[in-house]
């Protein structure tokens, strides 16, 4: 059975080619990781993807929730993720 891969909560960027002044240096998407009501908070985190791969995106990044720190709780580390590339 293949492994399909999972891209929920990934953001990819490319660089665009730019028709004029007024268009944007970069385009791409995001794969929500749940539903998203409108005009919802959601923390974007972005890396620059180091890579010789010229159709690979420029930019990667991450989607979250935004994260609030319970009140008198302690500080929880929070889980690495190794497919982050930096």
């Amino acid at each position: 059975m293949t492994q399909q891969y999972d891209n929920k909560g990934q953001i990819s960027l490319w660089n665009n080619q730019k028709t004029n002044e007024r268009a944007p240096d970069m385009k791409g998407s995001f794969f929500a990781h749940r539903d998203i009501s409108a005009g919802e908070k959601i923390d974007v985190s972005i890396w620059n993807n180091m890579t010789d791969n010229a159709k690979a995106p420029v930019l990667k990044g991450k989607i979250s929730d935004v994260y609030i720190k319970p009140e008198g709780a302690p500080p929880v580390a929070q889980p690495v993720d190794d497919s982050i590339p930096f």
